[in-house]
């Protein structure tokens, strides 16, 4: 519309000019073969049209078109995958201003994606590797006739286990996607959160019974409508990361309370903790601070914990220092049924 307007407005300031030449050669007989430097007049306005042409020319080239090239380019270097470059913003027209926010944001979201994507790929494919190869070699071994019962049946077991470990990569992956692709849309129903907690605590009995470690409990009775399917596995990866992460005969303290406005939930430990930096990047997808892979895990669990409560509209916090333990709180509001 700003180009469309300036047009018009060049188009009326040139006919006001050729109308007031027009009356001025018709009147004043300018162009009269009898008057000496008649075709004068036919010389200016020649000129004065050259130069409101080659005025507009500039504007337009200036002013719209080059911001349009500036655009296209940065676009085909987009294209060709350079997801860094950034277009001044600073213009004078301000369509063109905000055509060139929108490209930025653009590309710091395909520079968003790109990362993600490699760093997924390189995640994964390591994931993945890891237990194959071991399951492969396992296979190999069992060819041998020589071995033992014994060993045949811990051989299986480590291959079962490569198999857990591919499967429960897999199926987080799949929760991860199923949630980012079904939104808000959860089934929400009443049910005894304090027993989903507890489930969660027997289900997990062996690998902290296996630690000796001490259950500091105070879950009193609470109706929450949510989606227990989902919850059931916030509370899953929290209180397994507990155990993991705790010391030999330590203590883990899970307190639920109940409050007017929804339901808190604490599940703290006093074993390795972490560092500042890891405390602020443990929710990111696929990150893992034991680089060494020393721990089972593939960086999912809390990435998968965090969007399910926020997809209960709550808020999940980790407080946490090196040798001192780790404390996750989580706040579930109370939310109408089917909401």
């Amino acid at each position: 519309m700003y180009f469309v307007g300036i047009t018009f407005l060049m188009m009326v300031v040139v006919l006001g000019v050729f109308i007031g030449l027009l009356f001025l050669v018709t009147n004043f007989e300018l162009l009269s073969p009898e008057r000496e430097g008649h075709l004068f007049p036919l010389y200016f306005i020649l000129f004065l049209s050259l130069v409101i042409g080659a005025t507009l020319a500039f504007f337009v080239g200036k002013r719209i078109l080059q911001p349009i090239g500036d655009l296209r380019q940065a676009m085909s270097n987009v294209a060709k995958g350079d997801f860094t470059i950034q277009l001044q913003e600073n213009q004078s027209l301000e369509d063109v201003e905000e055509l060139y926010h929108a490209f930025n944001v653009m590309v710091e979201e395909l520079n968003s994606i790109e990362t993600l994507r490699n760093d997924f790929v390189s995640t994964i494919s390591h994931e993945f590797k890891t237990p194959i190869a071991t399951i492969k070699g396992y296979v190999q071994l069992l060819q041998n006739e020589q071995l033992t019962a014994e060993e045949r049946q811990v051989y299986l077991e480590r291959m079962l286990d490569g198999t857990h470990q591919l499967t429960y990569l897999t199926d987080n992956i799949l929760k991860l996607s199923k949630l980012e692709n079904q939104g808000r849309g959860l089934d929400f129903q009443a049910f005894r959160l304090d027993e989903q907690i507890r489930e969660v605590i027997l289900f997990l009995q062996p690998k902290w019974e296996q630690r000796h470690l001490i259950l500091d409990l105070d879950l009193p009775r609470t109706i929450y409508n949510g989606n227990e399917e989902f919850l059931y596995q916030v509370w899953l990866n929290l209180m397994d990361n507990a155990i993991k992460y705790s010391h030999e005969d330590g203590n883990i303290h899970i307190h639920l309370t109940q409050k007017e406005q929804g339901v808190v939930v604490t599940i703290s430990d006093e074993g390795i903790g972490m560092s500042e930096e890891v405390t602020n990047r443990i929710f990111d997808k696929f990150y893992q601070s034991d680089t060494s892979r020393k721990q089972k895990g593939n960086g999912l669990g809390l990435a998968l914990a965090k969007q399910i409560i926020e997809l209960h509209q709550g808020t999940i916090e980790v407080n946490s220092s090196p040798d001192k333990g780790s404390q996750f709180k989580l706040f579930l509001p109370n939310i109408p049924k089917n909401s």
